[in-house]
């Protein structure tokens, strides 16, 4: 154990004892990285008592390995994804980290995703925690980001077929007017569904997602896009049928 790791050791026995006290980040485990790995390390935050370190990919592997095996981060809670559209890097990568033994958390990022490239990637770390495997399935599926070196990289959500990946930004939210299988109006991009430059509509909005305007009929109790009920009344905007008068 080397003297970063006999810090964290030290600083565990002097907390306090309460039952109630709260996992925290009072040691600082960014302090802690950037006198062993300087090189790293892009930036840390502290804010609200939670430690951010945005890290190098390439040294994502040997860093998570650090904080597994010397500093006790045992537990993965989670790795989530972030899509920044206009930014490039594109995407962030987010892992949740908690020791257990000490009740520290931290959070690292990484940052991928080039201008035109389809599929970033970066390493699997199911080697160090075998619990990320369907985290980066999750998050593979939903963002289009590859894991290499994972063990069983598909789809856990999604279709098998579906050729996109929903929570991208630029993923369309309007819904088209299409036959079942495809619920919820949506359909793989290797299908033109025929409704030309509405197919490009992608961004959410503040109301939730746009309807189709090409529509005649909208049934309220559907999703936009589904197989429509026959006897509607006339379209309203989001779904609402329109008040008769009288």
């Amino acid at each position: 154990m080397d003297r970063q790791a006999e810090q964290l050791a030290n600083a565990s026995h002097h907390k306090s004892a309460s039952a109630r006290e709260s996992v925290g980040t009072r040691f600082s485990a960014s302090e802690v990285l950037r006198s062993k790995f300087p090189q790293a390390i892009i930036e840390t935050v502290e804010s609200r008592d939670e430690q951010t370190i945005v890290l190098m990919p390439e040294y994502l592997v040997e860093v998570c390995t650090y904080f597994k095996k010397d500093l006790q981060y045992d537990f993965l809670e989670t790795i989530t994804a972030v899509d920044w559209p206009e930014r490039v890097p594109r995407f962030d990568i987010v892992y949740q980290l908690l020791s257990i033994q000490h009740q520290y958390f931290v959070r690292l990022k990484v940052h991928v995703g080039q201008r035109r490239e389809e599929h970033p990637a970066i390493p699997t770390v199911t080697n160090i925690w075998p619990g990320a495997n369907w985290y980066e399935r999750e998050v593979y599926d939903l963002f289009g980001i590859t894991f290499t070196g994972h063990p069983d990289l598909r789809r856990i959500l999604m279709p098998t077929d579906w050729t996109t990946h929903p929570l991208r930004k630029d993923y369309p939210l309007s819904g088209f007017d299409l036959p079942e299988p495809y619920w919820g109006g949506q359909v793989p991009y290797d299908t033109d569904p025929g409704v030309g430059d509405y197919y490009n509509q992608t961004l959410r909005t503040p109301e939730g997602r746009e309807l189709n305007e090409n529509r005649n009929q909208i049934n309220p109790t559907q999703e936009p896009g589904t197989p429509q009920s026959t006897g509607q009344d006339e379209p309203f905007p989001h779904g609402r049928k329109k008040k008769k008068k009288g």
